[in-house]
């Protein structure tokens, strides 16, 4: 146990040691590294941004999660909305969200439950329960 402590103390002393020599040389090179770390995730962009317009269902929901971190609503529809039409099973269950939530229209909960059934019937665990869920919903408001 006394071993595990000081390796432990070693890995995190390295960790400290690192970050700081990381940040003295951060002046000097840090811009040339960030310039160059955006070039290559441009050139990575641009290349699944191809892939997901050839149809590529796994791409085109990479685009979505490229297009939520920018909190670009209609691109993030667009590419869940395209994934789930080409079978995924996490697009669809995003995109039922996106109704259900009211983030598309005014709250379109009919194309929502059959997004995440569609999900739902794929294995989905979330969809699963999320579908139980608003199934019951509707039950009891229906009664």
């Amino acid at each position: 146990m006394k071993m595990l402590g000081k390796i432990s103390s070693l890995l995190v002393k390295g960790c400290f040691l690192g970050n700081a020599v990381f940040a003295a040389n951060a002046n000097a090179d840090g811009r040339q590294m960030l310039a160059s770390l955006n070039s290559n995730y441009m050139t990575v962009e641009r290349s699944l941004l191809e892939i997901a317009n050839a149809g590529d269902a796994n791409a085109q929901l990479r685009m979505a999660k490229i297009y939520e971190g920018r909190q670009d609503s209609q691109g993030v529809a667009k590419w869940y909305r395209k994934s789930a039409m080409n079978g995924n099973a996490e697009a669809q269950f995003q995109l039922g969200l996106l109704y259900i939530d009211g983030e598309l229209t005014d709250g379109d909960r009919e194309a929502g439950m059959f997004w995440v059934e569609q999900a739902a019937q794929q294995g989905h665990y979330q969809a699963k329960v999320v579908y139980q869920s608003l199934e019951e919903e509707e039950f009891t408001i229906g009664c």
